[in-house]
């Protein structure tokens, strides 16, 4: 059962580019999220009754804390702007080698080791990274132009700051209980950048395609897929459970080709291929 619960998980994760590219050809990022959260959150909020998770923090967390819901609104936002540029499908590929950024972190402000197949791995991934960007054509520099697929390898680092600064206290807490608070300070944020700068007139006219999309950010995507990564993560452990990862990129895929009509090549396969052997290599310990 925690394998089809980790399963499910990550295939929700990685139609959530999809569902989020839909979306933006009505509404803007800012108000995505806003939203996102605003419906998602209370479906959350059941998981955590319902599972009896204990919603306590001690005065020292509240830096973690604060600190998460700022790093992960930016993250959002950073991600969900790049996606207006790029494709979901390359989302899914860039955003996969969070790993390895994680490790960088940890190496430049943990002083923890990387070691060689890290370096490997972070070499590799990133030749798998220059293959989809420029989508095979190294010699023509345009590509260099692409500005949302480095938004999405800037959401990738994001991710990583998240994780370090957040890193202490989900060992401290339940993960979920703090995945919970952290969103709703997340919430909090974007509400206060909606009331200052949000154009709502999209919202009150979205399509039912659009509103679809809206709901499947809000609900799996948001309260299903923390919930089901979370008791997956309970049986199996982190590192068990680490391995669904790679497949997040392969369920984007299967979606974004038939239903956005992204393209399929071997540049494509062949970049993704690369940034996976990296995560794997640059995350894999050696043999005894």
């Amino acid at each position: 059962m925690a394998r089809i619960l980790l399963l499910s998980a990550v295939i929700i994760w990685g139609w959530t580019f999809v569902a989020t590219k839909i979306l933006l050809a009505e509404i803007g990022p800012i108000e995505i999220i806003a939203l996102r959260l605003a419906i998602g959150l209370p479906f959350l909020a059941l998981v955590v009754l319902v599972r009896r998770v204990p919603l306590r923090f001690a005065p020292a967390d509240a830096r973690p804390l604060l600190l998460g819901g700022a790093i992960l609104t930016l993250h959002f936002l950073i991600q969900i702007g790049g996606l207006k540029t790029t494709t979901a499908t390359n989302t899914g590929w860039i955003v996969s080698v969070s790993p390895l950024a994680l490790a960088v972190l940890s190496f430049v402000f943990l002083r923890e080791r990387i070691g060689w197949r890290g370096v490997g791995g972070i070499a590799i991934a990133t030749a798998g990274i220059v293959l989809l960007v420029s989508r095979g054509r190294l010699t023509d520099l345009r590509w260099l132009q692409r500005t949302g697929d480095w938004l999405e390898l800037a959401s990738a680092h994001t991710w990583a700051f998240y994780t370090v600064a957040t890193r202490d206290l989900a060992r401290r807490r339940d993960p979920l209980a703090v995945a919970f608070a952290i969103l709703l300070i997340a919430a909090a944020l974007t509400a206060v950048i909606v009331a200052a700068t949000g154009d709502t007139a999209g919202v009150r006219s979205l399509s039912p395609r659009g509103l679809a999309a809206l709901l499947y950010l809000a609900i799996p995507g948001l309260a299903l897929g923390q919930w089901f990564w979370q008791e997956g993560v309970r049986t199996l452990g982190a590192a068990g459970a680490g391995f669904y990862l790679y497949l997040e990129p392969i369920a984007t895929l299967t979606l974004a080709v038939p239903l956005l009509g992204e393209p399929f090549s071997l540049f494509v396969v062949f970049g993704g291929g690369l940034v996976l052997t990296g995560v794997y290599i640059g995350q894999s310990k050696p043999s005894p």
